[in-house]
């Protein structure tokens, strides 16, 4: 899941040990150019946001672009032939 994070000093550390406190497993990748985080984890994007909220990070779900399935082309499964 990736996210917004409103907060320009915003450390992905901090965010990792955050959401860690949730999912022990919990994946976190920042893009700081961005404000962006990725977040991988078995936590519902709401509770991602509400443990940041409670952190005092502003965070928002970014829509991520869905890829085009193009039949036989290189983004084709096969599964639906």
């Amino acid at each position: 899941m990736l996210f917004q994070v409103k907060d320009p000093a915003a450390d992905t550390g901090a965010i990792a040990a955050i959401l860690r406190a949730l999912d022990a497993n919990a994946k976190v990748t920042g893009d700081h150019a961005a404000g962006q985080i990725e977040v991988a984890a078995q936590l519902t994007s709401g509770q991602v946001i509400a443990a940041l909220q409670q952190a005092g990070y502003e965070a928002d779900r970014v829509s991520e672009p869905r890829q085009i399935h193009v039949s036989g082309g290189s983004t084709c499964c096969g599964s639906c032939s």
